[in-house]
């Protein structure tokens, strides 16, 4: 008898602690001792085998936040753009979506060091307003190229490259960028010899 009391005493105890303010009962699983992890590289572990090898760049939901520019010495004589290429590495062990508004995705930016805007890759590309989405499975990556151009770039001064995914407004990645030697100047043309006329 006393069997019976204490188990339906414990079933009862049990539906109460899983029960909501609206009636309706949801399992609430034990998450341990409540300890939060300080940073979110903390939370995107690294698989020993993972082909991007260690953490590198900045970690935001779970995604790690990778820009290459090429090339990484900048000389103006010979370099008229600046290819940047954006990495999202998935570093989390579930799959991350990224909803878009429309078609753009991502973005760079290239400002002086006042903040003055130079270039903006998205300002050349068409955009389609059909919204769009991005999934990246653990393990994986998505990558994004697109050109800047260094037309008002001047060597020896320090500019600002800023990358960003359109949307997610953490998501924003700024690096700085000194270009060396001085853009070619197009020969000018010589001037054309003026023969004189004959007279009669």
């Amino acid at each position: 008898m006393h069997f019976r009391v204490t188990v339906c005493v414990v079933a009862m105890v049990a539906l109460a602690g899983c029960s909501s303010s609206s009636g309706v009962y949801r399992w609430v699983p034990f998450m341990g001792n409540g300890k939060k992890k300080g940073s979110q590289t903390a939370l995107a572990k690294v698989d020993q085998n993972n082909p991007f090898g260690p953490i590198s760049g900045p970690v935001y939901y779970g995604l790690e936040m990778r820009v290459k520019v090429n090339p990484e010495a900048i000389r103006l004589s010979d370099t008229r753009a600046l290819e940047v290429h954006l990495q999202l590495i998935n570093r989390s062990k579930k799959a991350i979506n990224l909803l878009f508004n429309d078609s753009r995705k991502y973005d760079f930016v290239l400002r002086d060091l006042n903040g003055k805007k130079l270039a903006q890759w998205s300002d050349d590309q068409p955009v389609n307003q059909t919204p769009g989405y991005v999934i990246i499975n653990p393990s994986e990556r998505a990558e994004f190229v697109g050109n800047v151009s260094t037309r008002d770039m001047v060597a020896g001064r320090t500019y600002t490259l800023e990358t960003t995914v359109v949307g997610y407004d953490k998501m924003r990645q700024v690096m700085q960028l000194t270009p060396s030697g001085e853009r070619a100047v197009a020969p000018s043309k010589p001037p054309a010899i003026q023969r004189p006329t004959p007279t009669q």
